[in-house]
């Protein structure tokens, strides 16, 4: 289902949030449990066009479980050079196409290696079941530029994009 923006900060914000987000590879996905017990782990991610975001993971990780009682996630991805942040509220979904679960986790076979000193990433080494490939919907994106010289009032700091399922 496509995803169909409702409001944005400013008619760029769409535009300089993706710009982030496809230079940056990794982020906290933060989850919960049905009993909102929480829990946060680092995961490499990929934007896409459709503003949705990917990544993988195993079936046996306290992610994945949350997951499956609560589909509500946060994400957040931080540069601390730029001082900026991009936080994502949405809901998750099980890619269960083939080629494109095979494309998510292969995206993090690819980018462990370039960003780190190992050649698996961390998922590889856990003993926590099967991959999967799970796709972020956002309804909110909220992107915070604590750097921006010209900011003169909170409001001058955020870029947001707010969505909702078509």
């Amino acid at each position: 289902m496509p995803l169909h923006i409702e409001s944005t900060t400013t008619s760029e914000s769409t535009d300089i949030i993706a710009s982030f987000l496809n230079t940056h590879a990794t982020g906290v996905l933060a989850t919960s449990d049905s009993a909102a017990n929480p829990h946060g782990a680092v995961v490499y991610f990929e934007f896409h066009d459709d503003l949705t975001l990917t990544f993988a993971t195993k079936t046996e990780t306290q992610k994945y479980k949350n997951i499956d009682e609560n589909k509500q996630v946060a994400f957040v991805v931080y540069d601390e050079k730029e001082q900026t942040s991009v936080q994502v509220t949405g809901r998750v979904e099980l890619i269960e196409d083939h080629e494109q679960r095979l494309a998510t986790i292969n995206h993090m076979y690819i980018t462990s290696p370039k960003l780190s000193m190992s050649t698996l990433p961390p998922a590889e080494k856990l003993i926590a079941g099967d991959y999967v490939a799970l796709r972020i919907i956002p309804s909110v994106i909220k992107m915070a530029v604590y750097a921006r010289p010209d900011s003169e009032e909170d409001g001058d700091l955020y870029e947001t994009v707010l969505l909702s399922e078509a």
